[in-house]
């Protein structure tokens, strides 16, 4: 998921932070820094959740990205932490105000129409209290498409020749991939017409009954019966 995005979401709607959100790749970092005006916020990426294929033989597969908020409280005037859980819950009300049902852009994969579903609450939990400050994390999830477009099937397939012909608009070709004729045994032939020989060696007269005598008992009679094109 693009954190950014997040991180934009987050410093536009949530007030009490006054744009103090940022990303970070872990939370230890973070904890450590000894300057950090507060209330603040910090992005972090949690773990991606795939449900099993849909299917044995193509890339079909639901996942939940998911992502955590963490946010920084004062806790100098209450070295218990009272008074900065309660400000646990505003904080978390701006927050859920801001993301949830948010689609958080497209999914950053080959295939650039693919989009997050809305997104969702997972849970918080505290991180850290100390004299200076409260550390609590929320945690969000959205939901994403993995498709053909995404695994190596897309570019495997782009690499096969074409199947068919164009012309010069664009236009298939009939039978320029696929040309089906079929001359039938029984019940659809002519018992006493004379036709010329199959063109098809394995078709010729001499297994044709094109030039047996009348009147045939069954074909093939050396003509097409029914003819199938795919372009």
């Amino acid at each position: 998921m693009q954190l950014e995005l997040i991180i934009a979401q987050l410093r536009a709607l949530c007030p009490s932070l006054a744009g103090r959100v940022a990303g970070a790749a872990e939370f230890k970092p973070v904890q450590e820094a000894a300057a950090l005006p507060v209330p603040c916020a910090f992005v972090i990426p949690i773990d991606d959740r795939p449900d099993p294929p849909k299917a044995v033989n193509a890339v079909g597969q639901e996942m939940t990205d998911s992502f955590g908020v963490i946010v920084a409280l004062d806790n100098r005037t209450d070295e218990k932490g009272q008074n900065a859980s309660a400000g646990v819950h505003a904080i978390r009300a701006e927050i859920w105000s801001a993301l949830l049902g948010w689609i958080p852009g497209p999914v950053n994969t080959v295939n650039p129409a693919t989009f997050y579903n809305g997104i969702f609450y997972e849970g918080g939990s505290l991180l850290s209290l100390d004299r200076a400050r409260l550390w609590y994390q929320f945690e969000f999830g959205a939901q994403m498409w993995i498709g053909a477009s995404d695994g190596w099937e897309a570019g495997g397939l782009a690499a096969l020749p074409e199947f068919g012909a164009q012309d010069a608009s664009s236009n298939w070709l009939p039978g320029s991939a696929l040309n089906v004729e079929v001359d039938v045994v029984t019940p659809v032939f002519d018992p006493s017409g004379t036709y010329p020989p199959n063109p098809v060696v394995d078709f010729n007269a001499s297994t044709v009954m094109a030039t047996a005598n009348s009147p045939r008992t069954h074909g093939p009679d050396g003509r097409v019966e029914f003819q199938l094109a795919v372009p």
